[in-house]
């Protein structure tokens, strides 16, 4: 794994948002309702963004709150020495090939469900393959994996990992 952080929030809202708007801290303090202080040392990297000022950003710059929160949990993880030294203490389920996780939950992948589901291939949106990307290489599994978009037969719609 990189010991090299992603970039902070507060970098990115600067330099692909405030900057090339021509924003300042303090106009877009003012536009989301919060202090002045609270946008400059989020800006500087010295704070981090908060449920808060991140639906406040997505309502002001119409992006997902969740693409702000991504981005923090990705700063906040990235490079860590915690991520590796639990990593370490951490085993995965040793029966990943046999999981789907679905948006309701797990399902095991027994026999019977394999093959009672007949399994349709499902075009993923650009942006999640985008996503799964570049979650893969942030924090590449203890085993080579393939991952396949599957629609099943009652409508739920799964991405299933298995190891090569």
């Amino acid at each position: 794994m990189s010991s090299r952080r992603p970039p902070h929030p507060g970098k990115i809202l600067k330099e692909r948002f405030l900057d090339p708007l021509g924003i300042t801290p303090y106009r877009l303090a003012k536009s989301i309702g919060v202090p002045t202080r609270r946008v400059s040392e989020l800006v500087r990297g010295n704070r981090s963004l908060s449920l808060d000022t991140a639906i406040r950003l997505g309502l002001y710059f119409d992006v997902p709150p969740v693409w702000w929160l991504e981005m923090q949990a990705r700063h906040d993880t990235q490079g860590v020495p915690l991520v590796d030294e639990l990593r370490m203490q951490v085993t995965p389920y040793k029966g990943l090939a046999d999981v789907l996780v679905t948006s309701e939950g797990v399902r095991l992948l027994g026999p019977k469900l394999k093959q009672a589901s007949h399994p349709v291939l499902v075009k993923v949106p650009d942006e999640l393959l985008e996503r799964l990307k570049s979650q893969a290489a942030l924090e590449p599994p203890h085993a080579p994996r393939t991952c396949v978009a599957l629609r099943y037969s009652d409508g739920t719609a799964a991405l299933v990992g298995s190891e090569t």
